[in-house]
C-alpha cells in the first residue's frame, strides 16, 4: 500500500492529518506526486491525496479550510469528502452522501520529519517551478504588484518552514497542567472585516464580550485580549487590543493554567483551530451556538457549556463554573473524552473509512 499527497496541499492545514497517516501507515509509505492529480485545482489549505493497494485506488479529499461550502470538482473525484466546517443543512446528506463531518483540526509539527513539511513543497516547486516563480500572489506580503522570482520562491518555502517550525508536536496536547481556579487567559485576532468578511458583527463582538464579561468579574485574575490592527470601522474594540505577540509555546502553557476557555464560531462561521486545540487538551470550554456541524454534537453540561451571545450570559457562566469546581473538572473529562473518541488525527482517518493496518 502507498500514499500520495498532492505536493500543493498546504503544509499548515494538512499536516494534523500527515501526522495520523504516519502513525497509522507509516512514513515510509507516503509520496508526493503532482501527476496523478492532474487537472485538478490547487487545493489551498485543503488536502488531497489517493491510497493505492494492489489495483485498488482510493481518492481522498480533506476540506480542512473556514469554508463550509462543498467543492464540486473535488467531491466528484473524491471516493470520500471529509470537511471539518461540514454544514448538512447547506449541503444535505441526500445530495451529497459522500460527505463526512470533521472534527475540528489545526496545525501540528510532525516530529522528526522536516520532510513532510518540506517534502512536499520541494517537488510541488520542482515540477511547477514556472509559475511559482512568476505568480504575483507570493508577493501579498512583500506589498508589491510586480513579480519578483526569487523574493517569489523565498516566500514560497518560507510559508512551509514557518508552518512546521511555529507550531508543537501533538504530543504536547495534553492537560498535564492542572488548570487554576481564579485565572482566565484568553487572546484571539482582531480579524479585519468589510462589506464580505462581516467578523466586526460576528466573531470579534463576541470574543469581545467574552473578554469585556472576564475584566468585569473583580474577584477574577484576566490575561489577555485582542491581537490586531485598529481601523476606523472597529474603534469599539480599541481598548481591548494589545501590543505585545506572545509566543505559541506561552500561549499554550497559559491555556493549560486558564480555569476555563472560549470558544465562538470563527471567520465564516468556521470552526477554527482553537476548538480543536481546547478539546485536546482537556479544557472547560465555554461556547456560543456553533454554526456547522461535529460528528457527534456536543453536549451542554457534558463536554461543553453553552451561552447565549451576550455579555451577561457570559458572565453568568463564568461565575458559576468558578464557583463548581465538580462542574469544571467533568467539563474538561468530557472534552477531552469527545476528543479522544471523535478528534484525533487517527479518529478523524477512521470517519474516512481509513484504518491502520
Amino acid at each position: 500500500m502507498k500514499i500520495i499527497i498532492d505536493p500543493r496541499s498546504s503544509y499548515s492545514y494538512s499536516s494534523f492529518y500527515l501526522w495520523g497517516l504516519k502513525h497509522c501507515f507509516g512514513k515510509s509509505r507516503i509520496s508526493y506526486a503532482l501527476k496523478p492529480f492532474k487537472g485538478l485545482a490547487d487545493p489551498g489549505n485543503n488536502m488531497r491525496f489517493i491510497i493505492v493497494s494492489g489495483k485498488n485506488r482510493k481518492n481522498v479529499f480533506i476540506q480542512a479550510d473556514d469554508s463550509n461550502r462543498i467543492s464540486e470538482p473535488d467531491y466528484e473525484w473524491s471516493e470520500v469528502y471529509g470537511s471539518v466546517n461540514a454544514n448538512f443543512r447547506f449541503s444535505p446528506i441526500e445530495s451529497y452522501p459522500k460527505l463526512v463531518s470533521l472534527a475540528p483540526s489545526f496545525g501540528v509539527r510532525n516530529e522528526e520529519s522536516i520532510f513532510l513539511a518540506m517534502g512536499g513543497g520541494l517537488i510541488h516547486f520542482m515540477q511547477t517551478w514556472r509559475s511559482v516563480i512568476q505568480r504575483e500572489e507570493w508577493n501579498v506580503s512583500l506589498q508589491r504588484n510586480e513579480s519578483n522570482g526569487f523574493k517569489n520562491v523565498k516566500h514560497f518555502f518560507s510559508r512551509r518552514y514557518k508552518g512546521w517550525k511555529n507550531r508543537l508536536p501533538l504530543s504536547v496536547y495534553t492537560n498535564d497542567i492542572q488548570s487554576e481556579d481564579n485565572y482566565i487567559f484568553f487572546l484571539s485576532t482582531l480579524w479585519y472585516s468589510d462589506q464580505y468578511n462581516k467578523n466586526d458583527e460576528t466573531v470579534n463582538l463576541s470574543r469581545a464580550r467574552f473578554i469585556r464579561a472576564c475584566r468585569s468579574i473583580s474577584s477574577l485574575s484576566f490575561e489577555g485580549g485582542m491581537v490586531g490592527e485598529i481601523t476606523p470601522s472597529n474603534q469599539d474594540f480599541r481598548d481591548l487590543v494589545i501590543q505585545e505577540r506572545i509566543p505559541f509555546p506561552i500561549w499554550l502553557e497559559k491555556t493549560k493554567r486558564s480555569a476555563l476557555v472560549f470558544n465562538t464560531p470563527a471567520f465564516w462561521g468556521c470552526h477554527g483551530w482553537k476548538l480543536g486545540e481546547y478539546l485536546a487538551l482537556g479544557k472547560c470550554i465555554i461556547s456560543t451556538p456553533l454554526i456547522n456541524d461535529l460528528p457527534h454534537p456536543l453536549e451542554h453540561g457534558v463536554n461543553v457549556h453553552l451561552v447565549d451571545n451576550t455579555e451577561q450570559s457570559m458572565a453568568e457562566a463564568i461565575e458559576y463554573i468558578l464557583s463548581h469546581p465538580d462542574y469544571r473538572h467533568a467539563l474538561e473529562v468530557g472534552a477531552r473524552s469527545y476528543w479522544e473518541k471523535y478528534g484525533t488525527p487517527q479518529k478523524s482517518l477512521s470517519l474516512l473509512g481509513l484504518h491502520s493496518d
